[in-house]
């Protein structure tokens, strides 16, 4: 009987015979550069075990790539401690771990946090239920129209009481850069802690996190640092790591003969069998950027497409009209037509895979004002793509604009 299972190979084209055009990096990263999946392909065929649960040989293969992913990842960010970082299934996952980990009070009425519009869900979501559950008081400082965050207004916000403030690095809908040197200093200057949401720089824009004096920093591994889909990593500076009190624990590899140790937070974040053929890609995937400094040339992608933006009359920009403090991350409107409709157009007329709605980033569109298109039509582009897609990224702007 023939098989029904496609060929694994990426198709050049789309069932509808157009050229596939990748357009959302800003979710995940394709196609992977050059030894990603030779990578998680070849752990899983020549190792396959488990990491952290025995000392044969191949066990302590799998532990040796486990060290060395969480070197790479400590030199991306800019930290001595490599202990320090607990990997974790993705971004999402990381996030929680920062915020429960360190609100872990059963009431929390007398405890503020500060964050901003700008973030992603995995960070409103557990803060909200917090607020809703034990009384956490929450400020969300707003964003302008072009989804940057007023320093001023973040300044006002904060409070005597203030422990945590969150900060979403960039925007994964405008693409919009914070300066995180400012607020991340006056966040200490107020004597507060700093968690730092880095999903759609880490790989993209230099961070040190010691120079900054960031104290936490999470981030998916399957964007910027171009591993599989299924990685993350959480960072808790070792003074604050020893605040943490993670809200499960499981299987650790270590005093299983123990039902109530004092579990040190890795290793209740690391609980269960980790991942190791995709953490073994994103080791990979960071050794490519590493020997790639210079590639891509999104900058000179991001100029070309701001210039045809700047030439549309029917499609509206949404975020930095400049080059400056922006990612190649476009979202864009039409009075026409709504975000997914723009998307299915897209994706049927031009073979552009992209991403519509509200991106998971519920409090941003009240700033931006795109709640009325049920959000926007969001086009970015990544570390493997191409001159071509840019190219076409701007002959199609122009294209939707003619219509």
């Amino acid at each position: 009987m023939a098989s029904s299972i496609p060929p694994l190979e990426p198709s050049p084209v789309q069932p509808t015979g157009k050229p596939r055009i990748y357009l959302d990096h800003a979710a995940t990263s394709w196609p992977k550069p050059p030894g990603v999946l030779e990578a998680c392909v070849g752990y899983q065929a020549n190792v396959g075990v488990a990491a952290g649960r025995s000392v044969y040989r191949n066990s302590q293969v799998a532990d040796g790539i486990v060290s060395d992913l969480r070197s790479l990842i400590a030199q991306l960010i800019g930290t001595p401690h490599c202990d320090s970082i607990a990997l974790t299934s993705n971004g999402t996952m990381a996030l929680n771990a920062a915020i429960l980990g360190l609100l872990h009070e059963s009431i929390l009425e007398t405890v503020h946090v500060v964050t901003t519009s700008i973030e992603h869900n995995s960070v409103l979501r557990p803060l909200t239920q917090l607020r809703k559950t034990r009384g956490l008081n929450v400020t969300i400082v707003p964003c302008d129209r072009e989804g940057f965050v007023n320093m001023h207004r973040l300044q006002l916000a904060m409070r005597p009481n203030t422990r945590l403030v969150v900060l979403n690095h960039a925007s994964n809908v405008t693409g919009s850069i914070m300066d995180l040197t400012h607020a991340v200093s006056m966040a200490k200057s107020h004597g507060a802690m700093v968690l730092v949401d880095a999903a759609q720089t880490l790989g993209f824009v230099p961070i040190d996190v010691t120079a900054l004096g960031v104290d936490m920093l999470a981030a998916p591994l399957h964007k910027g640092a171009c591993g599989m889909l299924g990685t993350g990593f959480l960072y808790a500076h070792p003074l604050v790591g020893e605040k943490l009190r993670i809200p499960w624990i499981g299987g650790t590899g270590r005093s299983s003969d123990s039902l109530d140790d004092d579990f040190p937070w890795r290793d209740a974040v690391e609980s269960g069998n980790m991942n190791v053929p995709a953490l073994a890609s994103v080791a990979a995937g960071i050794r490519w950027l590493q020997s790639h400094p210079h590639v891509p040339a999104w900058e000179k992608w991001t100029a070309s497409i701001l210039d045809a933006f700047r030439h549309c009359s029917r499609i509206r920009l949404i975020g930095p009209k400049q080059l400056g403090n922006r990612l190649p991350v476009f979202s864009l409107v039409s009075e026409s037509m709504d975000c997914h409709e723009l998307a299915m157009l897209m994706d049927s007329a031009r073979g552009w895979e992209t991403r519509s709605g509200f991106h998971c980033a519920a409090a941003i569109h009240e700033g931006i004002d795109t709640k009325r298109y049920s959000g926007t039509l969001r086009i970015s582009l990544g570390h493997t793509s191409t001159d071509s897609d840019a190219s076409e990224v701007c002959e199609g702007l122009r294209w939707l604009d003619s219509l």
